[in-house]
């Protein structure tokens, strides 16, 4: 690790603090030798602390830090409250030649030198810490495929966070532990504005070459779970392995399913069942043995949390869990999990274990049922409709949602958005690479595929209502008993969607959008500029990327909304 920061460092014990070996005047000057301020700095590393040590240490040095009722560290992130993703490049060089540049990509790129300086920037602020931290996990359940991951930051909270969300390594893994990815979180100190390309005084900078990630100017900790993300985006589409943003829970006929969506979609919620073990509520895998979690643990919002709703997710919310930017009562340590006074993207850190119906190891067999979820702003999307093969493959490069409250900074109420297979942000190559894996392991699996709006029904946002998460649940239910395969259906204008007219626990009116909203005629031109939009978001994949063939993608654009349509209501 000393390497990393200055060779003429002095000896460093590991976890505690020691006497400085102190060399002779002859020794210190050698032939020729220069004193300067660097070779005199001493920097403590906490290397692999336990949560209870991290717990202890940002209690005593970070005022925002307090231990709640239920065991749970609460912290505060920052001024940052959500990720920063027009702060994030991506080293442009001979080994990037996968990555996805140009329009509607997330990647914007920069050269080695601009990396390097940042590099430089975070390890100086590092090295002038009284005190720096030291995480080593894995990313990846199956153990063929399983990447050793190393964060080096400075505050006990993010070395907690990370440790958390990692898989955790057993004291023989880390006798020899070298890592594939590294990751300098330097967060409480900002990039230079004027270094060629930075935006801002946040950036978050990936070289995949050297498989590093770089964050300055933000403390907020998901920038660290998703430069995890991100790395494995890359590298697993190289080993014919589908990384999916995407949650996953598994039955008791081992019956697996996947829950694609982005953060406020119901990703998380959905997939913490309490009849269906999880397997893991973010980042996964499908490789040719089934699916993995990336993770060791869950990042769930809280805004709102109810136990009656969300009881696993609450009772997760204990000794080892953080708790970030909550406002809780001061003398009883209790959370107002409503209080959104901080933001909205409240949200709660912890390890897999604590939800009490998990799979450990969290891997499974082949996925049943491909669950789309979107959050529909306009109000017009059905609550479940079933998809054919080429829709499945539309609606997945499309990514349709609403960024949610917080969620990113910047937001403070929903917008409706586009996101390339539910996580544009984090894709590293062209969204056709990611749709040819996921199109070939459903023809040969023969997994089904359904899309859930988890948004509004009886008019867009501001007019009509959230769909209740029981009723969103009693549709998982149904996709999973089978109901939904035989049941009645009708198709819809615009986006030719063929929706069930019966599900248990769901109301009929509710399960065809039009029928709850008042001014029909309204409801016929907010559907036909719903599919407007989403026609103008796909003319930036009119080709494949190299990544599958010009008769797929036509398949794949047949799909796609007929605005043409008379909408009969």
């Amino acid at each position: 690790l000393l390497s990393l920061y200055f060779s003429a460092n002095p000896t460093i014990t590991l976890g505690r603090r020691h006497k400085r070996q102190v060399p002779n005047v002859r020794e210190l000057l050698g032939s020729g030798a220069t004193v300067d301020d660097q070779s005199l700095s001493f920097t403590k590393v906490n290397r692999n602390f336990s949560p209870a040590q991290l717990i202890e240490k940002a209690l005593a040095t970070e005022k925002g830090s307090f231990l709640l009722s239920t065991g749970a560290l609460a912290t505060l992130s920052g001024a940052k409250t959500g990720r920063s993703p027009k702060d994030k490049r991506v080293v442009k060089d001979s080994t990037s030649e996968d990555v996805w540049w140009g329009p509607g990509s997330p990647n914007v790129p920069i050269d080695e030198d601009t990396f390097l300086k940042n590099r430089e920037r975070a390890l100086d602020y590092l090295h002038t810490r009284d005190e720096i931290y030291v995480v080593d996990g894995f990313a990846g359940w199956e153990p063929e495929s399983r990447v050793a991951v190393r964060i080096v930051c400075a505050r006990p909270y993010h070395a907690m966070f990370i440790q958390q969300l990692l898989i955790r390594p057993i004291p023989e893994d880390l006798k020899d532990f070298t890592p594939d990815i590294t990751i300098y979180n330097a967060g409480a100190f900002p990039c230079n504005r004027y270094t060629n390309g930075m935006s801002s005084s946040t950036s978050v900078d990936v070289s995949l070459e050297r498989r590093e990630m770089v964050i300055l100017g933000t403390m907020y900790a998901g920038e660290m779970k998703k430069g995890v993300f991100t790395m494995m985006q890359y590298l697993m589409p190289k080993c014919g392995i589908l990384s999916m943003h995407a949650g996953c829970n598994i039955g008791k006929d081992n019956d697996v399913s996947l829950f694609f969506g982005l953060s406020g979609t119901g990703k998380t919620t959905l997939s913490t069942d309490p009849v269906r073990p999880l397997i893991g509520d973010d980042e996964h895998c499908w490789s040719e043995n089934g699916v993995f979690n990336i993770e060791g643990g869950c990042y769930a919002k809280c805004i709102d949390l109810n136990p009656k709703l969300e009881p696993e997710i609450h009772k997760a919310i204990k000794f080892g869990a953080i708790l970030e930017n909550v406002v809780f009562t001061k003398n009883t340590r209790q959370v107002d999990y409503h209080d959104c006074s901080v933001t909205e993207n409240t949200r709660a850190a912890y390890p897999i274990e604590h939800i009490e119906n998990s799979v450990i190891p969290c891997v499974g067999p082949h996925p049943k049922n491909i669950i789309l979820l979107c959050c529909d702003a306009f109000g017009v999307l059905p609550p479940v409709s079933k998809l054919t093969k080429s829709q499945a493959m539309y609606h997945f490069i499309s990514g349709y949602t609403a960024k949610v409250a917080g969620t990113e900074v910047g937001i403070t109420e929903p917008e409706a958005t586009f996101s390339a297979c539910f996580g544009s942000a984090f894709l590293v190559m062209h969204p056709y690479r990611y749709a040819a894996l996921l199109a070939d392991k459903m023809e040969q699996h023969s997994a089904n595929a359904w899309l859930v709006n988890t948004g509004w029904t009886g008019g867009r946002y501001g007019v009509g209502n959230r769909m209740k998460l029981s009723q969103t649940r009693a549709i998982i239910d149904a996709i999973h008993s089978g109901e939904l395969e035989n049941a009645p259906s009708t198709h819809t204008a615009v986006f030719n969607l063929e929706v069930p007219l019966e599900v248990t626990g769901v109301p009929s009116d509710v399960l065809v959008p039009e029928v709850l909203w008042e001014d029909k005629e309204e409801f016929a031109s907010t559907l036909q500029h719903l599919g407007e939009l989403f026609n103008k978001n796909f003319e930036k994949f009119q080709t494949g990327g190299d990544m599958i063939g010009q008769d797929v993608v036509d398949e794949i654009r047949n799909a796609a909304p007929q605005v043409d349509v008379v909408v009969n209501v």
